[in-house]
């Protein structure tokens, strides 16, 4: 049952994101039992405005290979290179599936550009130049880009299809949404923008609470910015690329938890939703990262805001830049999706919102 004053809470909450000047365009959407039960589109967006996920796209990307898990084509222990025949070049024998789903590979900034994105050559040849920073397995530090290439990758050989194609097939289709990944899809996708400053140092830390808790900006606004250009859209970077509206977001969590049609292999899928497999301080954010092998899970240790999720220890899902929210309560059964189309410069912004807007979904559900 939906509590109407928390709703109309919330929806305040992002109008005043638009009132203030922080957002041009946002949208939110709430689902429960596979329905959305409330969304709305602000500013200058529209309810067929489509918005760039960014990071929360890892999360549907790692889903599509639940089925090779279920089968047995793919093990969580076994090396990369197994399944991806010239990944382990260059020191890299040792990086298992495991430890690439979950942010311990050793390559968080492997470079890999658009002449290497549309073709398997392309991607094979330039994961064999690459090189481990640290030995895989040994450090946690966030993988922006470069691992989700090598997941598409076991996904296109596995599958024999194209890995945009599987994902859009094995994930969005499922939950009765357009293709979130390669595809032109109906409905603008809204422009992003950057705004404000970046604060000092002490700022951070003051809103933050001790230093290490700072996010570290390794993605810069230039990079998140060319995802402006249509044909960076069509690329389907599976580490970030992804475009939906926020109801399709809401209804892609939904089939994460209601699994239509067994969709996907239902241990497997409860797997991906709630068990931890790494829950290792991550160098990138000093906090401990409670990866499951397709996302991130809150988890009860109060560090839940500084993973961007609700003080409710089973949402699973993924954040994305500026500040996005995409998840899913397992208890209750709930997703939320937040999106919108400004960097915020300033993080500490983006984490004062996270809260009151996560705070206020969870309040949406009860009398």
């Amino acid at each position: 049952m939906l509590n109407a004053n928390a709703v109309n809470a919330l929806r305040h909450r992002i109008q005043a994101e638009i009132d203030d000047g922080h957002s041009n365009a946002a949208q939110f959407a709430l689902a429960i039992d596979s329905e959305v039960v409330a969304a709305e589109s602000y500013g200058t967006a529209a309810d067929d405005s489509r918005f760039v996920i960014f990071s929360a796209t890892k999360t549907m990307v790692a889903m599509a290979l639940l089925p090779h898990l279920a089968d047995g084509t793919v093990e969580l222990t076994a090396p990369v290179d197994r399944y991806v025949p010239g990944f382990g070049n260059n020191g890299k024998e040792s990086v298992t599936v495991l430890q690439l789903l979950t942010m311990q590979g050793g390559f968080p900034q492997a470079p890999i550009g658009p002449d290497s994105w549309g073709t398997s050559a392309g991607r094979r040849e330039k994961f064999a130049e690459w090189h481990l920073d640290w030995p895989a397995g040994s450090r946690t530090e966030y993988h922006p880009i470069a691992a989700h290439w090598v997941i598409a990758e076991m996904i296109e050989t596995l599958s024999g299809r194209p890995y945009a194609e599987v994902v859009n097939k094995r994930v969005a289709a499922p939950a009765g949404v357009p293709s979130v990944l390669g595809a032109p899809g109906e409905g603008s996708v809204t422009t992003i923008r950057t705004a404000g400053s970046v604060p000092p140092l002490e700022h951070l830390v003051r809103q933050f609470g001790r230093a290490e808790l700072v996010p570290d900006t390794t993605v810069s606004p230039e990079l998140l910015l060319s995802l402006n250009d249509p044909r960076a859209q069509a690329a389907a970077i599976p580490g970030g690329g992804g475009i939906a509206r926020a109801t399709d977001v809401a209804l892609i969590y939904q089939s994460f938890v209601h699994n239509p049609d067994d969709a996907h292999p239902r241990d497997w899928l409860r797997d991906a939703t709630g068990t931890i497999r790494n829950g290792s301080v991550s160098a990138s954010d000093g906090v401990p990262a409670n990866r499951s092998i397709a996302g991130i899970v809150a988890g009860a240790d109060g560090m839940n805001d500084y993973r961007w999720f609700p003080h409710t220890p089973r949402a699973f899902g993924h954040p994305a830049a500026g500040g996005q929210q995409c998840w899913v309560d397992v208890d209750s059964g709930m997703s939320f999706c937040f999106l919108h189309d400004t960097l915020q410069l300033d993080p500490s912004h983006d984490l004062r919102r996270c809260r009151e807007l996560n705070a206020l979904a969870v309040a949406c559900i009860g009398s």
